[in-house]
């Protein structure tokens, strides 16, 4: 089940680090660089920890990693009291790479998790909150089969999940299980032919991006349709569908991340700075849940 978390992973760590803030590159500071995601039903994640680097330099994880941290992941009760304690180590084979000695515990669903990082030869202190969503859950049958760009779009039906923020959000990724140029579809296939450098293996997992409220149907019995988007198919043949809600400081990070490569409309020379929901640092601490489904998308006939 990570193989299939990874995909979102990597989306969201591409552009944690490459972000550009709002002011003269004479002015550069430098910020602590922070990175985790918890995986309702999967073990508490790791927490990766380096710095920024000016815009002209080449950034390197291996090169930008902090050591000497103190990490502290707490579970919350409703009252925002602590009710549980996990304390990280770094890893012996990572350097900058954060593990939770308590290698049995699983994160849950609905419940907050506050994370908290001191250091012991500088002053920083880092902090962030993530509220895991309600578990996903597909109640439909899926196809065996799927034509690719026909009317009768792929639909995914999932139980009726308990808010635990303001709105629901989903992504959809797609993991090829049969990634081929011959099998790459019409849109994905015209980018490989005119780019000499790409790879299709960039493409063996492919991300639908945010799916809000306002794309998704709600049911009578309280359930949510979803309509998958041919965006997100990039081979015919075989593929794994996961479908994962989001908890807010993903959903923020991806969001910003957006508006920034051009999803809206912006002044000349304005580009905001990424949302990212970190006390005293930059970076990404947040959560998610997913429920995977298999089908085939087939060729137009």
């Amino acid at each position: 089940m990570k193989k299939i978390f990874s995909t979102t992973l990597v989306l969201f760590t591409a552009f944690i680090l490459f972000s550009c803030d709002s002011y003269d590159q004479d002015d550069y500071r430098e910020y602590i660089v922070v990175e985790g995601y918890a995986v309702a039903g999967e073990l508490l994640p790791d927490i990766r920890i380096s710095t920024t680097t000016p815009a002209n330099a080449e950034y390197s994880f291996e090169d930008n990693v902090i050591r000497n941290a103190i990490v502290l992941v707490s579970l919350l009760d409703d009252n925002g009291e602590v009710e549980e304690v996990f304390e990280y180590v770094e890893s012996f084979e990572e350097r900058g790479i954060y593990m939770p000695i308590v290698q049995s515990y699983r994160v849950e669903a609905r419940r907050t998790y506050k994370l908290d990082i001191v250091f012991t030869d500088r002053d920083d202190q880092i902090s962030a909150v993530t509220t895991v969503p309600d578990q996903v859950a597909v109640v439909n049958e899926i196809p065996e089969s799927v034509v690719y760009q026909s009317e009768n779009q792929l639909e995914i039906v999932l139980a009726e999940p308990q808010q635990t923020r303001d709105q629901n959000v989903f992504v959809f990724n797609t993991i090829s299980l049969e990634p081929a140029i011959e099998n790459l579809t019409p849109f994905y296939l015209s980018i490989v032919e005119d780019e000499d450098d790409v790879d299709i293996s960039e493409y063996v997992r492919n991300s639908s991006g945010l799916i809000n409220e306002g794309n998704f149907d709600p049911l009578p019995d309280g359930t949510i349709l979803l309509r998958f988007p041919w965006i997100g198919v990039a081979f015919y043949g075989d593929n794994l569908v996961v479908t994962l809600s989001v908890d807010k400081n993903l959903s923020d990070v991806i969001r910003s991340q957006d508006v920034q490569l051009g999803g809206s409309t912006l002044s000349p020379g304005e580009i905001p700075n990424l949302i990212y929901n970190i006390e005293g640092g930059i970076g990404v601490f947040g959560s998610m849940t997913a429920d995977t489904v298999r089908t085939s998308f087939s060729r137009p006939f």
